[in-house]
C-alpha cells in the first residue's frame, strides 16, 4: 500500500469517530465545566447563608458532588486509575450526604 491508500483507508475508518484533539478538548471542557459548577455552588451556598435557606446550599453541593463523583467513576472505569476511584467514592458519598441532609431539612420544615 502506498501512502495515499493508507490515508484513504484511515479516513474511511475514522468517519464519525473523534480524533485525539477532539477528545482532549472534550476532557478540558469537562474540567472547566466542573470548575464553573464548583464556583456556582460556592456562590449559591453563600447566598443560602445570607438568606438563611440552608436547603439551597445542600442542593447545590449535592448536584456538584454527584457530577464530580460520577465523572471520576467513569474515568476509573475506563482507565482503572485508583486515585480516580478514591475521588469518585469521596464525591459520591459527599453528594449523597448533602442530598440526604437536604431531604431531612425539607421534611423538617
Amino acid at each position: 500500500m502506498n501512502r495515499e491508500e493508507i490515508l484513504a483507508k484511515n479516513r474511511k475508518e475514522s468517519v464519525g469517530k473523534s480524533d485525539e484533539r477532539e477528545l482532549q478538548v472534550f476532557a478540558d471542557a469537562s474540567k472547566v465545566g466542573m470548575a464553573v459548577g464548583g464556583v456556582l455552588a460556592v456562590i449559591i451556598v453563600i447566598f443560602s447563608r445570607i438568606r438563611e435557606i440552608p436547603i439551597l446550599g445542600l442542593a447545590a453541593w449535592s448536584v456538584y458532588f454527584a457530577m464530580f463523583g460520577s465523572r471520576r467513576l467513569y474515568q476509573f472505569l475506563k482507565t482503572k486509575e485508583r486515585t480516580a476511584l478514591v475521588q469518585a467514592i469521596i464525591g459520591i458519598v459527599c453528594g449523597l450526604g448533602c442530598f440526604v441532609g437536604m431531604i431531612v431539612l425539607g421534611i423538617q420544615k
